[in-house]
């Protein structure tokens, strides 16, 4: 063979082994190529896998949170709600048995009240039939001494049907600062104070005044006596009985004698302003008895009072109770609020967050069909 024929056949194998080359590249590259889609399909599925399981422990992390909220929440609840009704129900139990205390003592000062009206009805009863016996005993006691002691035990009496044997609210034979002592002492609420009570009995010239056989001249001397009999009890009433700073700003002059006073308050009117003017009062058995009574109404009326004030104490602590109660339960009401709010918000946080693993999950998909078409393609 010439030179060229050797040429072309070089030339002819070159060619074919570049050909067999190119094939063999071709083919390995196609190779490469399936096993590079076959290594991307392994991997998406490895990631859809990891993705799915990433969910749905996602899902259970969030459900099992939920239902932990919400199981606190409703033990939360439930002891507030059990606390409160335990709270209620003290403060219910102490109301009511403040307010039955209150009825309780409030129905015993009534029935106490009630009790001492009938009393006194019973002391005006025994004083009508003791009024119409002194009558008689006038004419007995002519002696100054004993009238002096009937009148002492006359006023002793009444201060005893009203007031009882009560030291605190009334003392006999008690000594002054100035060292008279006085008959009867009533021991009245402030601003009174220590009044005095003194018995005078002027019956003689009272009894002679009634005497049918005095002329005209004669009645008006005894009457003049009589005035000067009564002044002067009144004098000394005031000069003795009334200090200041000590005893009341009055007193009381005791005639135990129901005529006598009236005879005094009927036809001797200056003796009366005198009397007023000295600050002495001129009481009888049915008088002084009138203004017993106001006393002790008194003397009642304070202890209802003070026992008021009592109640009012007690009702001011109650209301100091609801007022810590309300701001408590408001602290409760705003803290259940808040607590409500932030249950809305974490359900809302946790809605979108399963909304977005939705989002995701359907992303990832599509994405995965996408690429599984692709393949299927090639």
């Amino acid at each position: 063979m010439d030179q060229q024929t050797i040429i072309f056949i070089v030339t002819i194998i070159f060619i074919l082994g570049i050909i067999l080359i190119l094939v063999f590249v071709s083919r390995s590259q196609s190779q490469q190529r399936f096993e590079l889609q076959k290594m991307i399909q392994k991997n998406e599925q490895m990631q859809n896998e990891q993705l799915n399981s990433f969910q749905d422990r996602m899902s259970m992390q969030i459900l099992q949170f939920q239902n932990s909220m919400t199981e606190s929440v409703r033990n939360d609840l439930n002891r507030l709600n059990e606390a409160s009704f335990q709270h209620l129900n003290h403060l219910d139990a102490k109301v009511n048995s403040s307010l039955m205390q209150g009825f309780e003592k409030t129905s015993q000062s009534f029935m106490s009240i009630k009790e001492q009206m009938a009393r006194i009805d019973e002391t005006q009863k025994s004083l009508k039939s003791l009024s119409s016996s002194i009558a008689s005993l006038q004419n007995v006691m002519t002696d100054k001494k004993t009238r002096g002691t009937y009148g002492e035990v006359e006023l002793y009496s009444l201060m005893k049907q009203v007031f009882g044997d009560n030291s605190s609210r009334w003392q006999s034979q008690y000594r002054l600062s100035n060292g008279f002592v006085a008959d009867c002492v009533m021991f009245a609420p402030n601003p009174l104070g220590i009044i005095v009570i003194d018995s005078k009995f002027p019956l003689e010239n009272y009894n002679r005044m009634y005497d049918d056989t005095l002329n005209a001249a004669d009645s008006e001397r005894i009457r003049n006596a009589f005035r000067r009999d009564v002044r002067k009890h009144i004098n000394d009433i005031t000069e003795k009985y009334i200090i200041p700073s000590e005893t009341a700003d009055a007193a009381y002059m005791f005639i135990p004698a129901e005529a006598i006073f009236a005879e005094i308050y009927g036809h001797f009117d200056d003796l009366v302003q005198y009397s007023y003017q000295k600050n002495v009062f001129i009481v009888s058995p049915t008088t002084l008895i009138a203004y017993l009574t106001a006393i002790r109404a008194i003397y009642l009326s304070q202890q209802r009072n003070d026992k008021v004030a009592e109640i009012q104490q007690e009702y001011i602590r109650l209301s100091s109770e609801f007022e810590r109660f309300s701001k408590r339960f408001d602290s409760v009401e705003s803290d259940f609020a808040r607590t409500y709010k932030d249950m809305q918000e974490v359900q809302i946080t946790s809605s979108k967050i399963i909304n977005r693993f939705h989002d995701i999950e359907a992303v990832k998909l599509d994405a995965g069909k996408e690429k599984k078409e692709v393949t299927d393609e090639n």
